[in-house]
């Protein structure tokens, strides 16, 4: 909670500022009005293009050996199956299954496959530039009516060795070969027909790559069995869907909130200003001074009340609280604060200092009567021998609690 020292300092600040605080506020609200207008503009969902996929299709293959010589490992006749590496020696021909299938979502579909599978040896740079490439025709098939979740599978068969040497027949007769020699099985499909619908015409390539080593060979390519090689690129129809967009609802929100309260800060401030409530009284700010210098002196002052007597003694007004403070500390004696009337003692022999704030004094003061009987601190000190000096003197006090006691 804000306390009512920090709330007169607010209110003061607001007063001496209040041209600034004015142009700031009116400027935060053009800007939550403008980003409130933006956003409305464009509405609160934002109509994104997407691509949904309506149907997709998937291929890759199926590869394998069959150990052909003697060897102290594997059997002759013995069928090896989707490694990674073969041995050219036991086993010098690839077979591969290509599988291919699509699916359609409403599993309506009606197309035409031509499958076409390559050897092809090729030369390409880091960045795929390709210096020159020889193609031989490995497999053709293709099939009529293809319905959604069927599939079509072409084999190809390839002799590793034979495409070795041919590779190096191929490097020798260029005198040697710019970048990186590749050797991939290429394997083109032609669609043509209707999915759900709508009529399809296009192509796909898929590849299996053979590294060759010497004594091995690796065979890389995607397999039919992982979903991850569905290619659904070509097979996107491009919709508009709306998306709630949630972050453009709490800007609006929030620059709405922003322009309502900048707004409602203005009318606070005008109303205010007009009223001649903004700018703390003279009242407020003495209180405030004097709360806060109670504060700082708090350790010097004591709670009591005076008896009349010594009311009735010699009178020495001091004009703040910190003189009335220097007193008691030269007197040796403490400051008594006398909360039902509002002022400030220090008793002394006969003499009896005062300070009573500015709102005291104003409410003590009688109507068209503007003397007062202080007499200044610094005229008083000439006279400290006589009245300081005097330690013979009692200064009697009495307490919130009715009794009383006596300072010597």
């Amino acid at each position: 909670m804000i306390s009512d020292r920090t709330a007169v300092r607010l209110r003061a600040a607001l007063d001496e500022w209040f041209v600034v605080v004015v142009v700031a506020l009116l400027a935060l609200t053009l800007v939550g009005g403008w980003a409130v207008y933006g956003s409305m503009a464009a509405t609160e969902t934002d109509a994104d293009r997407e691509s949904v996929e309506t149907w997709s299709t998937a291929g890759g293959f199926d590869h394998g050996v069959i150990v052909q010589a003697e060897n102290e490992v594997f059997p002759v006749g013995t069928e090896l199956t989707d490694r990674p590496t073969y041995f050219t020696e036991i086993s010098p021909e690839l077979e591969a299954t290509f599988r291919y299938w699509y699916d359609a979502p409403d599993g309506d579909g009606d197309v035409d496959l031509e499958v076409v599978a390559e050897r092809e040896i090729r030369s390409v740079d880091d960045d795929g530039v390709e210096y020159w490439a020889v193609n031989e025709t490995l497999a053709e098939s293709g099939e009529s009516g293809l319905a959604p979740g069927e599939e079509h599978a072409t084999d190809v068969s390839l002799d590793v060795p034979t495409t070795m040497n041919e590779t190096d027949e191929i490097e020798d007769s260029l005198g040697g070969s710019a970048g990186e020699t590749e050797t991939v099985v290429a394997v083109t499909v032609t669609m043509s027909g209707t999915v759900d619908g709508e009529p399809v015409d296009r192509v796909e390539t898929y590849e299996l790559e053979v590294v060759a080593d010497g004594s091995t060979y690796a065979v890389d390519g995607p397999s039919p069995n992982e979903a991850v090689t569905m290619d659904t690129a070509a097979a996107e129809d491009d919709e508009e869907v709306t998306t709630a967009d949630s972050s453009g609802f709490l800007e609006t929100y929030g620059a709405a909130l922003l322009a309502l309260a900048s707004v409602c800060a203005l009318g606070v401030l005008a109303i205010a200003r007009t009223n001649g409530t903004l700018a703390p009284s003279a009242a407020e700010l003495e209180r405030v001074r004097t709360q806060y210098e109670r504060e700082e002196f708090d350790d010097w002052i004591s709670s009591g009340s005076l008896p009349d007597e010594i009311r009735g003694r010699s009178r020495i007004d001091v004009s703040t609280l910190e003189d009335l403070v220097d007193v008691a500390i030269d007197c040796d004696r403490r400051v008594l604060e006398d909360e039902r009337a509002g002022e400030y003692y220090v008793v002394d022999g006969e003499s009896l200092y005062v300070y009573e704030p500015d709102g005291v004094k104003a409410a003590n003061e009688p109507p068209g009567d503007e003397t007062t009987g202080s007499t200044d601190l610094d005229s008083v000190r000439t006279d400290e021998e006589t009245v300081l000096g005097d330690d013979s003197s009692a200064g009697e006090f009495e307490h919130g609690d009715g009794s009383s006691s006596l300072e010597s």
